[in-house]
């Protein structure tokens, strides 16, 4: 009788090993497949990583005030009729236009501006969008000597720097 009690504590011991040596389901969301990589990528390296691409469009975010509904058929998180990938939004195709600009324009200030590139600064949304959509564009300054112009040569005091220098 000894015997099976000590066989019954050594197989719970070996079934509660080969349980806990298991792996713990993921955190936070179901477990199932990995999300499918991104697809559709024309101007972005062809593999980043679902979360490298999420961190850009998070730039965007930032550097527009939009969200992803403004360039995706978004519905909403986690919907399976989203459709990241469709071309049938206008502004992804602008937008696209506009990330080809800023990556030529960023291959140009290191030479232009006599810096290496890791010292020239670079060329981003927030640069001229500011958190719009549609970048402001404030109004031309008025032309020399009109009413609210400043002055071509401003009044320099003895004993203090020119304007400029101030």
């Amino acid at each position: 009788m000894t015997r099976v009690v000590w066989g019954a504590i050594a197989m719970g011991f070996m079934l509660a090993a080969a349980l806990s040596a298991q792996a713990p389901a993921p955190q936070g969301r179901a477990a199932g497949p990995p999300p499918a990589p991104p697809t559709n990528l024309q101007v972005l390296p062809k593999d980043f990583s679902r979360q490298q691409v999420v961190q850009v469009m998070q730039q965007f975010n930032q550097g527009l005030g939009v969200q992803c509904g403004y360039c995706h058929q978004f519905i909403g998180p986690g919907d399976p009729m989203n459709d990241m990938a469709s071309d049938a939004k206008p502004q992804k195709t602008a937008a696209r236009a506009m990330m080809r600009m800023v990556q030529a324009i960023n291959a140009q200030v290191p030479q232009a501006v006599n810096k290496p590139a890791d010292q020239a600064t670079r060329v981003g949304c927030m640069m001229c969008h500011r958190g719009a959509a549609i970048p402001v564009v404030p109004p031309p300054a008025p032309p020399p000597g009109a009413p609210g112009a400043a002055p071509a040569n401003p009044p320099v005091t003895p004993g203090l720097a020119p304007p400029a220098a101030r």
